[in-house]
């Protein structure tokens, strides 16, 4: 048997302790909070007692199904795991015998916006059989898990191999010293967001309708490009912008879709993006699973301009932020803001954000982290993502890849983005990636 086991207190980093007061923030806006899901698709019938048996296996007792926060006596806060047996009643299944893919689309969605039963529970299953593919589905809560650590968490519940491995939560000190480095970091930081926001910078972004009355509800627009539509916007990159540049040259054709989105409303200001940086290597250890492996990077781009022009752009901005380290000194500093009360840095989180707005998120992930080709003898056809945007800026684009395949998610509240403005972008971007220009 192997055994993954230790017996020391993970500390949260300062990235973890953001996102769980971005948890906060989004449950007391929209009654759900900072979570995302896996949509991994099979070809054939998954067998649901061996699913929910699976799970049941996998899950009970783990260290990795329900948790929560609790401060030390020195005030740094450090994760607290509450092992609990996995109910398979707990996992939904929809078998759909009529309609087309209209039907499963909102099965789909409705399940991305079902919250978890408490805020100690941080993982949850549903099962989809439709036209002779299995759809399952694994919701995971951002306080524990980002994109690639869930993924390669589901190849471990899934993978027959894993029957005798038991994974443990990895350990992590306080971090409670190298302040000079940190306010350094913070001032690097500081310095950083000025540059980015000058007294007379205006953001233009889309309008949101602040009902309190009501939640808000969350759409999605979805799209999986061929083989042969990936190889051609790869194509396009190395054209456009160069070797392993793939991430800026799809960002330069979202920007462009939305400058153009900007423009059909008569919107104006810099357009200014936040974008996830996973900090992980390519293949990464069982440690690497859990909690938040990223930082952040942020762009500033002026409308009007070409899709030429916004990756000669982009392309800049990109090599000032790594030559500076400030992925780094985000981590870093970040670090400083885990003496607030999660409530205080939510509350102060969403002021920042209504002060210093944003145009949309973007993330590109170019490396899987999942790589089982079968399941039960079924093949694996796809995975991808449905992660709920925060509520400011309201609407982002996602992009992960899967065996060769670009996945594109448009992820937005209904009140931000309408159904015709996500087709509009989700068209525009389609055209965009491949042809070259949007």
């Amino acid at each position: 048997m192997t055994i993954i086991k230790t017996s020391n207190r993970y500390y949260l980093n300062g990235i973890d302790w953001v996102m769980a007061a971005l948890n906060m923030l989004n449950i007391k806006r929209t009654g759900i909070g900072n979570h995302s899901q896996l949509v991994l698709v099979l070809k054939g019938y998954l067998d649901q007692d061996y699913l929910g048996q699976r799970l049941s296996l996998i899950l009970s007792k783990s260290p990795f199904l329900k948790g929560r926060v609790k401060r030390a006596w020195h005030l740094a806060p450090y994760w607290i795991s509450e092992q609990q047996s996995f109910d398979s009643k707990d996992m939904r299944f929809f078998k759909i015998t009529s309609g087309g893919k209209k039907d499963l689309d909102s099965i789909i969605q409705d399940c991305a916006r079902t919250p978890f039963k408490d805020d100690k529970t941080l993982l949850d299953f549903d099962l989809i059989h439709f036209k002779k593919q299995t759809y399952l589905i694994m919701r995971f809560d951002h306080k524990m898990f980002d994109a690639r650590g869930a993924e390669a968490l589901l190849e471990y519940i899934l993978d027959k191999q894993n029957h005798y491995k038991e994974y443990n939560l990895p350990s992590q000190g306080a971090n409670l010293h190298s302040w000079k480095s940190r306010f350094l970091s913070g001032q690097c930081i500081n310095r950083f967001l000025r540059s980015i926001y000058s007294k007379k910078t205006k953001v233009v972004s889309l309008k949101q309708n602040n009902n309190k009355e009501q939640f808000s509800a969350h759409n999605f627009y979805y799209t999986t490009f061929s083989n042969e539509q990936t190889r051609t916007i790869d194509d396009n990159t190395i054209n456009s912008a160069g070797y392993l540049m793939n991430g800026v040259y799809i960002l330069s054709i979202v920007a462009k879709a939305f400058d153009s989105l900007f423009k059909k409303h008569k919107y104006t200001g810099k357009i200014l993006i936040p974008i996830n940086v996973d900090v992980r290597e390519a293949k990464f250890n069982n440690e690497k699973i859990f909690f938040n492996n990223l930082s952040f990077m942020l762009f500033k781009l002026k409308q009007g301009l070409s899709t030429k022009e916004y990756i000669k752009i982009l392309k800049t901005q990109f090599i000032d932020q790594i030559k500076n380290k400030i992925p780094f000194h985000f981590i870093n500093a970040s670090l400083l803001m885990r003496i607030m009360p999660l409530k205080t840095l939510a509350f102060y989180m969403n002021l920042r954000m209504k002060k210093k707005p944003c145009s949309f998120s973007f993330s590109y992930i170019a490396e899987q982290a999942f790589n089982l080709t079968h399941i039960q003898n079924l093949e694996v056809v796809n995975l991808f993502h449905m992660p709920l945007v925060p509520i400011n800026p309201g609407v982002g684009v996602f992009f992960t890849r899967f065996n060769n395949k670009l996945n594109m998610i448009i992820s937005s509240y209904e009140n931000t983005l309408t159904e015709k403005d996500g087709k509009f972008l989700q068209e525009k971007i389609i055209s965009g990636t491949i042809n070259g220009k949007a």
